[in-house]
């Protein structure tokens, strides 16, 4: 990679972190867009929507993420992500990401009709989908 500065970057789940470390970028899917991050950005919070976030490190290595929702904080080159789940790109199972994604919309459809909690149901079929489709890239 290019001579960047570095920025002190901390992927956590509540099973604990899944990188910590220094890194050159953070891309993560902000509830508006993409948000990509470099040392020296301004401060900033965001919620996070479920997609594919990565983050490139000092080295040049991109580490890939499937990710559900969560937040973003970042300020004094320092980016904390904590978000409910996080799937290495090479864990992606695809079999096992469709199947889950078949369960998430059946889920959905009988929360909609009243039969269970519809924000959870959406959150789940959300983060089904992005497997899926990280599982195909």
């Amino acid at each position: 990679m290019a001579d960047h500065t570095p920025q002190r970057v901390d992927v956590v789940t509540p099973d604990g972190p899944v990188f910590e470390g220094e890194a050159e970028l953070v891309v993560v899917p902000g509830a508006a867009g993409l948000l990509g991050i470099m040392a020296n950005h301004a401060p900033i919070v965001s919620t996070l929507k479920p997609g594919q976030m990565h983050v490139t490190g000092t080295d040049g290595t991109r580490h890939e993420w499937a990710t559900s929702g969560g937040f973003v904080t970042a300020r004094h080159n320092e980016t904390l992500v904590l978000v409910g789940q996080a799937v290495p790109r090479d864990e992606v199972d695809a079999a096992a990401a469709r199947e889950r994604q078949e369960r998430a919309q059946s889920a959905l459809e009988r929360a909609r009709e009243g039969d269970g909690d519809i924000y959870a149901a959406e959150r789940e079929a959300a983060f089904a989908d992005v497997l899926v489709e990280f599982a195909k890239d």
